[in-house]
């Protein structure tokens, strides 16, 4: 047995939790297929998919490999799950570095389309879908000012259904729907979220990119772990395969006993 038995207990470990992985990646890939899918169609999110099923398979495959590599004592499964690793760990290095660089132009852009927004009443109709969606679940209204971004039609979703710390009274001659008019009551004064949306989507996106960025890092540094130690098993096979001996007392070469038995 050339390898340690302790060394190839942790190496196989290593890729039972890679196998898990692969098969956590195809399983979110085949749910997505089954929620998203459309015949004949392949838009973006069945690219993302596809991704899945790709990186998922690969994954899954790296795993057996090189738990079949270090069970059998095989270079050559070695040395292809070194590959794999090692064009992972490049890939993942370099969604790492593309993730860095793009977050604050991703962050400013969406920052720039918030604004552009403003006032929300005269926006286009997915962007006011889009803010009825996010007020009564974020718990906020409008986009940097409150209320007072949706002009002079302020939206029932912005509504306060208790009074707490959360909300704000409305005042002014700001108008408001007929469904707002209708269940709040008070004249002027209208309870209202007193948080605006954007700084929740805004904090929400950075935190989602420096998520992948971490989890690129974490991954490529455990690729590199899995690199060092296949290579590691690779060269302890590989030296018990063909060891190097050496001689106190050589022999002599074959052609001077011949010579010895011509001179005789």
């Amino acid at each position: 047995m050339a390898i340690n038995s302790c060394f190839k207990g942790v190496f196989i470990f290593f890729n039972i939790l890679l196998g898990v992985a692969g098969v956590l990646l195809l399983g979110i890939g085949i749910l997505g297929h089954s929620i998203y899918h459309a015949p004949g169609e392949f838009d973006d999110k069945m690219s993302a998919i596809f991704f899945l099923y790709v990186t998922g398979g690969a994954t899954l495959a790296l795993s057996i490999c090189g738990m079949y590599g270090a069970h059998k004592e095989k270079k050559w499964a070695l040395i292809v799950f070194f590959t794999g690793m090692l064009l992972g760990s490049l890939g993942l290095l370099l969604m790492a570095i593309t993730t860095s660089i793009g977050a604050p132009m991703v962050i400013q852009t969406v920052n720039n389309l918030f604004h552009e927004s403003i006032p929300l009443d005269e926006a286009g109709t997915n962007v006011q879908k889009m803010f009825n969606v996010l007020q009564p679940e974020l718990k906020c209204c409008g986009v940097f000012n409150g209320y007072r971004d949706w002009g002079s039609h302020v939206p029932d979703s912005c509504l306060c259904p208790s009074i707490t710390d959360k909300c704000e009274k409305m005042t002014g001659s700001q108008r408001v729907l007929d469904t707002l008019l209708d269940t709040l009551s008070g004249g002027s004064e209208k309870l209202v979220y007193k948080e605006p949306c954007a700084p929740y989507v805004l904090n929400y996106l950075e935190k989602v990119l420096n998520s992948i960025l971490g989890v690129c890092i974490g991954c490529a540094i455990m690729a590199f772990i899995g690199m060092v130690m296949s290579m590691t098993m690779v060269c302890k096979i590989r030296r018990e395969s063909s060891p190097v001996t050496f001689s106190i007392n050589p022999s002599p070469p074959r052609y001077t006993e011949l010579h010895n038995t011509m001179e005789a």
